[in-house]
């Protein structure tokens, strides 16, 4: 590294704690500006990390898989993750800014600490009795900040239990469960970059690629910052693949439930199994994940809960939209024939497209990477859901980094541009920054698979 370039990375790294700090402490989501602006400044110091070593340790867009030729204390893997996890551990201390599910998370934490199934009534059900809800600790504070009173939680058992921990522990004192809350997610982020760093190490990849998804600012944001459970999902799954690649696939069911417990998302998975397991096997690891998510959800589940579980998932496929792709094309193009939203039509229809298009993935795929094919399945799941948060990109960026496909990384600079969405209480999306978003990463994803048939690359 040259003289003069010794200092660039520390100081990038020192202005972005400086800036995570600002953006997470003293920024409101409303300030889409200001908030889009500080993720841009982060993702060029970002970027400026990866393409520093883009010829050697980072490929982006398509470049070559060389191994590192240039060592640096700054760019050393081990740095890299050091300086990731201390970013975490600051977001950790914030009261999340940029999104208000964590007072769900409380509310459900609230009553299962008081021997109360979250699952059987809505938030507005319990602030009508205002003695009750005095009683179990349910404030007009928090129930001001829910996003989804008249609606039934969604949050699986695992979550749940968090939710229970930290209203045991901190009964009375929102920022404390909180805290406990993050914890938990701080820990899934530092367990999942230990088994990312092993699976390079057991891949022969180059180790720097773990800064991807140490350095993400996204992921940082999201997870530690806001305080997002797809953390757990992703360890899950990196687990999982960690156990596959080691031939234990009995024992890979265990993570597996895991993220399965923390999100009920990977569901969509299990046929990518088929091919590597063969049926009989993939029906027995299909059959022990069952149980054991079965088992997670034995202490609050009943045939109400379940009712309102089931309504909870239909309402998310059938009420709700915010920053989707193909879904609004589809939208539009009912509004145009009939004059109303066909979201209630839409929405299953465009499920049934993502099970036939994941079984269609499964059936034609190549069987020698799962965190590819992981990667590939929840883009297809994305591309025709009605709500893409920014954090979900996030499971994405973790399955990439041990392939050669960068489109995530991409992608995580653009979904933020959502967040203009709340500019006002009146929540009216710009479309034309969806489409923006969208157009832009149609446009890497088309230039990666074109620069992967080009050079005739095999995935690694």
């Amino acid at each position: 590294m040259l003289r003069s370039q010794r200092w660039v990375l520390p100081l990038i790294y020192g202005l972005s704690g400086g800036i995570y700090y600002w953006l997470l402490f003293e920024t409101v989501r409303q300030d889409f500006l200001t908030v889009y602006g500080f993720i841009l400044i982060l993702f060029l110091g970002y970027v400026f990390v990866l393409v520093h070593n883009s010829d050697s340790s980072f490929p982006l867009l398509g470049s070559s898989l060389k191994p590192p030729a240039v060592s640096s204390f700054w760019l050393h893997p081990h740095t890299l993750i050091v300086i990731g996890l201390g970013f975490r551990l600051l977001a950790v201390g914030a009261l999340p800014q940029l999104s208000d599910d964590y007072f769900r998370f409380i509310w459900d934490g609230r009553l299962l600490a008081q021997g109360i199934n979250p699952f059987l009534k809505v938030p507005s059900a319990y602030i009508s009795d205002p003695e009750l809800a005095n009683t179990l600790g349910l404030t007009q504070s928090l129930y001001d900040g829910l996003n989804s009173k008249n609606y039934f939680t969604i949050y699986p058992p695992i979550l749940q239990g968090i939710f229970t921990l930290g209203a045991w522990i901190f009964p009375h004192h929102v920022m404390g469960h909180i805290w406990l809350m993050k914890a938990f997610v701080f820990l899934s982020e530092g367990i999942s970059l230990w088994i990312l760093f092993r699976l390079l190490k057991k891949l022969a990849l180059p180790l720097s690629w773990i800064g991807l998804y140490a350095l993400n600012p996204l992921a940082i944001i999201e997870l530690c910052g806001n305080l997002h459970f797809e953390a757990l999902m992703i360890m899950g799954l990196l687990w999982a693949i960690w156990e596959f690649r080691c031939n234990r696939w009995l024992r890979a069911s265990i993570p597996f439930a895991i993220a399965v417990g923390s999100k009920l998302l990977p569901i969509m998975l299990l046929p990518l199994l088929i091919k590597r397991l063969g049926w009989g096997k993939a029906i027995v690891f299909g059959l022990m994940v069952g149980l054991m998510t079965g088992l997670m959800f034995l202490p609050i589940m009943d045939w109400q809960t379940f009712l309102h579980l089931s309504e909870s998932v239909g309402l998310y496929f059938q009420s709700f939209e915010f920053n989707a792709s193909i879904y609004y094309l589809v939208r539009w193009a009912g509004f145009q024939l009939t004059g109303y939203n066909i979201i209630q039509s839409a929405g299953p229809v465009l499920a049934i497209f993502t099970i036939l298009g994941i079984g269609l993935f499964a059936w034609k795929e190549r069987t020698d990477q799962l965190s590819r094919s992981m990667m590939w399945v929840f883009l297809i799941y994305f591309s025709f859901a009605s709500i893409v948060h920014p954090w979900y990109s996030l499971t994405l960026v973790a399955l990439c980094v041990c392939t050669p496909y960068r489109f995530p990384i991409v992608w995580t600079m653009l979904i933020p541009l959502s967040y203009a969405t709340y500019r006002t209480t009146d929540y009216i999306e710009p479309l034309w920054l969806v489409g923006i978003e969208y157009c832009l990463l149609a446009v890497v994803i088309g230039w990666e698979l074109w620069q992967r048939r080009l050079n005739r690359e095999q995935d690694v």
